[in-house]
């Protein structure tokens, strides 16, 4: 039996929710190594320095922000806090930390730069009008503390 790991031990006999059926069914019908390798030219290769995030899971963090209608920081918190949205983009959860919201947005203003933005989004929906398909983004709420602190 191979290791688990901790999320995956937390609730072994729970369903899937909702978000994990639904990126299960995306991750299935997309080509990700074909979106990435349309736009792989214009992104830094790796070199000496500090390691850049995997371009494949900028991708899939691009797609997931557009499908969740998240901003950069309500990413973020998601990648910490949802073991499904991590293996949906290919990070490993064991990590020090997944991309901040900086990376994140430095990878969706370096698309807007090179007049790019909705390339992953029109790929995504090709993809899944190719297997008969299509996908409304929704959004992702964030509850707001009104009121002293204690």
């Amino acid at each position: 039996m191979p290791q688990m790991t901790f999320s995956e031990m937390r609730w072994p006999k729970a369903r899937a929710s909702r978000l994990q059926t639904l990126l299960a069914d995306l991750d299935r019908s997309v080509d990700w190594l074909a979106i990435a390798r349309a736009i792989e030219e214009h992104f830094p290769r790796p070199g000496k320095g500090r390691q850049p995030v995997p371009l494949l899971a900028m991708v899939r963090i691009h797609a997931l922000a557009w499908l969740l209608g998240a901003n950069e920081r309500q990413l973020e918190d998601l990648l910490i806090d949802c073991p499904a949205a991590c293996r949906f983009c290919r990070l490993d959860d064991s990590e020090a930390r997944p991309p901040d919201a900086e990376t994140i947005a430095n990878f969706r203003r370096t698309l807007e730069r090179l007049q790019q933005p909705g390339v992953i989004v029109n790929q995504i929906e090709q993809h899944l009008a190719a297997r008969g398909a299509a996908l409304t983004p929704g959004e992702i709420r964030e509850p707001r503390w009104h009121g002293p602190r204690q």
